[in-house]
């Protein structure tokens, strides 16, 4: 009887951890963490107060992790960590990714279709790839279309293209029967129509999301602004590795496109003088 009343608190109450991990093994050396992004609800303990973008708080300060899958990205000199709890309530502060390789150029054939529309795949308002011709040619009678749940439905959604170009468009995307329809993260999976041959061929499945992009030029600002005098290729290298994390992969072209955009952010180009 004790134990399921532990346990029938344990599912009703907050999980409180103290940052003590944070402090090493020299409690008098503090570092001090900025967040970037919240996923779920984590309080500062002595303030009540829910942590946020841009909060700055030094290592030792108790925290209540409201869930056990809420977690933050923070950064601390230059470095960015994961700060989560583990299903037994302890806390884990976990260096973040930093290599991820993200695919540019023409996808060519299927299984580039197939590895690159897999998972969780972060997609900015109007998607725009590259495509193989002779594998994929794109016209009236061959296109790429998708299929996704709503309401206990089955929508079918034929996606645009320009020339080579497949385009993925969130209000096309995301409207039935004329209507917008919220943008959630869904499982959706694509196809290719040839209508010569009468036959669809079902390329994968995959998860799209579309950020608030406004909230994640924030969250990016922070990160190269905590970057300070790093490399580009080094902040680009940083910010495709965080949206990975706590989004999905990205297209690099397309990702790279919004970065030079928003932030003038550009891969420097290295001249060879002979």
């Amino acid at each position: 009887m004790k134990n399921k009343l532990l346990i029938g608190l344990g599912l009703s109450v907050s999980i409180f951890v103290l940052m003590s991990f944070l402090n090493g093994s020299n409690s008098d050396k503090k570092s001090s963490y900025k967040v970037i992004k919240i996923n779920g609800q984590i309080l500062f303990v002595k303030t009540g107060n829910n942590m946020k973008r841009g909060d700055v708080f030094s290592s030792g300060i108790p925290l209540k992790f409201i869930t056990y899958n809420s977690r933050a990205a923070v950064m601390s000199q230059s470095t960015r960590f994961i700060l989560q709890a583990n299903a037994k309530g302890k806390v884990k502060i976990l260096p973040a990714t930093s290599n991820v390789t993200s695919r540019a150029g023409a996808l060519i054939n299927l299984v580039d279709l197939q590895n690159h529309f897999s998972g969780k795949y972060l997609i900015f308002d109007n998607e725009k790839l590259q495509i193989g011709k002779e594998a994929f040619p794109m016209n009236e009678k061959h296109f790429f279309y998708v299929k996704y749940d709503y309401k206990g439905e089955t929508i079918a959604k034929q996606l645009s293209f320009e020339d080579n170009y497949l385009l993925i468009k969130k209000e096309e995307l995301f409207k039935v029967d004329g209507k917008s329809i919220p943008v959630d993260e869904k499982e959706i999976t694509l196809f290719y129509r040839d209508n010569e041959t009468k036959k669809s061929y079902k390329i994968n499945t995959f998860t799209p999301v579309f950020p608030d992009l406004d909230e994640l030029k924030n969250e990016v600002k922070i990160l190269v602004d905590e970057l300070g005098e790093c490399t580009s290729e080094t902040k680009i290298s940083q910010i495709t590795a965080y949206v990975n994390d706590f989004y999905g992969k990205p297209q690099k072209d397309n990702l790279m496109n919004w970065l030079e955009q928003e932030f003038n952010l550009i891969v420097e180009q290295k001249i060879n003088f002979k």
